[in-house]
């Protein structure tokens, strides 16, 4: 089944909707505040995510917006006591996949969570990452289509191999990318090769992204185990 990460700061309901899907073959995971699920996004990716909006730490719509930046394409489910036509409208506006309102039916919410993982692996079947056309990282604006680029509204030269080392951590954001990864799905190399190249990118690639590049706060690297894209620099 599928890899499920529950964000809901309701102990109660946590606890209930992790037996209730765990029993229905799903592994799932509980994070009861943003900053927990920024935490086990930036190390796993799951595939797909029930969302509470209203979180002791703030808006579950501001991890959505965030993640969408980022190009992440994995399907997000919104549980939220937020009932009017314009909360359902703004969430989903803002990237949410699907809403369900609070008090819920576990047959419904069953339900869609199937239906979102179906239509997900019709989209994006295994091995195969969603198409992007348009990314925004820092200064750094590309069009993967046309393989331009522009840094601060000026064009930009940018090589086929620095956009898919992009991509791939574009897609995969905000999880820490491993530099054996990188080598053996982007440079096409045995994970165990002897190169400076990924170091020599990011390099170059701050210099087009970040503010200061010396102090990196979106291409960050975390020791001892890759870098990763940040779509919340404060994360």
């Amino acid at each position: 089944m599928a890899k499920l990460l529950i964000v809901e700061d309701d102990a109660t309901l946590g606890m209930t909707l992790r037996l209730a899907l765990g029993a229905q073959g799903h592994e799932v995971q509980v994070a009861p505040t943003l900053a927990r699920a920024r935490a086990f996004l930036a190390a796993q990716a799951p595939d797909l995510i029930l969302l509470d909006l209203g979180l002791p730490d703030g808006d579950g719509l501001d991890l959505v917006k965030d993640l969408r930046k980022a190009g992440v394409v994995l399907p997000i489910l919104a549980l939220t006591a937020r009932t009017t036509l314009a909360d359902r409208v703004d969430g989903l506006r803002h990237g949410a996949d699907d809403y369900v309102t609070k008090p819920f039916d576990l047959p419904e919410l069953s339900a869609r969570i199937d239906a979102l993982l179906r239509r997900h692996g019709w989209s994006h079947p295994p091995g195969d990452t969603a198409p992007l056309e348009h990314a925004t990282i820092g200064r750094l604006v590309i069009d993967f289509a046309t393989r331009e680029a522009s840094s601060d509204g000026e064009p930009v030269s940018i090589s086929d191999l620095e956009l898919r080392f992009l991509r791939h951590l574009l897609e995969r954001a905000p999880r820490v990318v491993s530099r054996e990864e990188l080598l053996t799905e982007v440079w096409n190399l045995p994970a165990a090769s002897r190169t400076r190249s990924i170091d020599t990118f990011v390099y170059r690639l701050r210099r087009l992204i970040e503010d200061d590049p010396t102090r990196p706060q979106i291409l960050r690297s975390v020791r001892g185990a890759g870098w990763r894209l940040c779509p919340d620099p404060a994360a």
